[in-house]
């Protein structure tokens, strides 16, 4: 995954989990969420290495001390160069790390993290039982190390600048993995894709990015996948079933809806792009990136030019804890709880939003002042809600319940108001 700022007030639900992976995973531009290996005891005990790969030349022999990681590297290299379209600028510096260390590292035992941070992600995790979206008493720092911990496989560090890598013993699903890794560092060289001035936004353009940067690494992996032999796919789903088999059954759905977002919706937003205007037009996104989750889910909005109405923010009944933008991707979720497969319908036609969360006693309740982009949508979304508010008691929904400055209006339409507590 690409790296947004540590979560922090204002950052879009988009990016919930996504930027609470990140607390935890500091600096980490990819992290390919693919089996670990297992049994590797003999790993943990090695030492660190790093090693400097380039395409080089294929007509170079392998040198007999290199390991199979380190022979197949420039290849891979070479492949990520002829899907991508771009060249690598300068070598990809690797770090391999036994199984202790990686884990060290990933989870960021070497940088702990601030009050602040500490204090963001309670936060976090308040405003997600707010929206009926977390049960009270899950800790979700421990649901994202339980999540990461063990199934992650390599991860592109934009701010370091090198590929860290679990072990050098090479499996048919870690060559994927070091594919989409790759792609990462390829991208990082030509575009930058560690951007702090979006990280500092109060909406979801740091996740716009992520959904551009994670679709673009999941369409080189899928090309390279492709391209093995059919008893290499085999062994590839047989290691992606392993892996599912081995999530703790209770990791909370919205934890893996969230960190799945990008490299679900990313792919076909990119495809859409390249159909749009091949490469060129890829390439113009990484400088303006989609600024909200309707564009990631919404490919043909984002090429439209279509930007987030304004909204003021709603009326907390108690000191703020948290405010932000649910986006379309968040009203998604907080609708499925109750609409099931009607919940796209209904939030398709997001406009724009605020939201902000107060503290309750031990509940949390947050309100969002929601526009539309037609009244038609604002009926259907208003209906929708209401069937919500039917079905929840915690849930009450109102018309344009404003700040202090007054009805927050977009032409003749009202904002509806949600207000949930949990």
């Amino acid at each position: 995954m690409p790296a947004p700022a540590p979560w922090r007030p204002g950052a879009g639900i988009v990016g919930l989990a996504i930027v609470i992976a990140l607390l935890l995973i500091a600096g980490a531009a990819g992290a390919a969420v693919v089996v670990a290996e297992r049994g590797e005891s003999s790993e943990a005990e090695r030492p660190a290495r790093t090693v400097l790969v380039s395409p080089g030349d294929p007509a170079q022999p392998a040198q007999p001390a290199q390991t199979a990681l380190e022979r197949e590297m420039p290849a891979l290299l070479r492949f990520v160069e002829e899907a991508r379209g771009l060249r690598f600028t300068r070598e990809v510096k690797v770090t391999l790390l036994g199984d202790g260390e990686f884990r060290r590292r990933l989870l960021g035992a070497e940088d702990p993290r601030s009050p602040d941070e500490i204090d963001e992600l309670k936060a976090t995790e308040r405003v997600l039982q707010g929206l009926g979206l977390l049960d009270r008493g899950v800790d979700l720092e421990k649901a994202v190390e339980s999540l990461f911990g063990s199934a992650v496989a390599g991860f592109y560090d934009t701010e370091k600048d090198d590929l860290v890598v679990r072990g050098e013993e090479l499996t048919p699903g870690r060559r994927v993995t070091l594919v989409h890794e790759l792609t990462h560092a390829l991208q990082d060289q030509h575009f930058d894709i560690n951007r702090p001035d979006l990280d500092e936004r109060d909406d979801e353009a740091s996740q716009g990015l992520t959904g551009l940067v994670e679709g673009d690494a999941v369409r080189i992996e899928r090309m390279y996948l492709d391209s093995l032999p059919l008893e290499q796919q085999k062994a590839i789903e047989a290691e992606e079933a392993e892996f599912s088999g081995g999530i703790d059954p209770s990791t909370p759905e919205v934890l893996l809806q969230l960190v799945g977002f990008p490299y679900i919706v990313g792919p076909r937003f990119v495809e859409e792009l390249i159909a749009a205007g091949g490469q060129a037009r890829l390439d113009a996104a990484f400088v303006n990136p989609p600024t909200t989750s309707e564009q990631l889910l919404h490919p043909e909005r984002y090429l439209a030019g279509d930007a987030p109405k304004e909204v003021s923010a709603p009326r907390a009944e108690g000191k703020v804890i948290d405010e932000g933008v649910l986006g379309e991707l968040g009203l998604l979720l907080f609708l499925s709880e109750v609409l099931g497969d009607a919940a796209p319908g209904a939030a398709s036609g997001w406009g724009g939003d605020r939201y902000v969360a107060w503290a309750e006693g031990r509940r949390t309740c947050v309100r969002a002042n929601i526009v539309m982009d037609t009244p038609e949508d604002g009926a259907r979304l208003r209906r929708a809600l209401e069937r919500v508010a039917n079905r929840r008691k915690a849930v009450s929904v109102g018309r344009g319940n404003q700040g202090p400055s007054g009805p927050s209006e977009r032409g003749n339409q009202t904002p509806a108001t949600v207000t949930s507590c949990g």
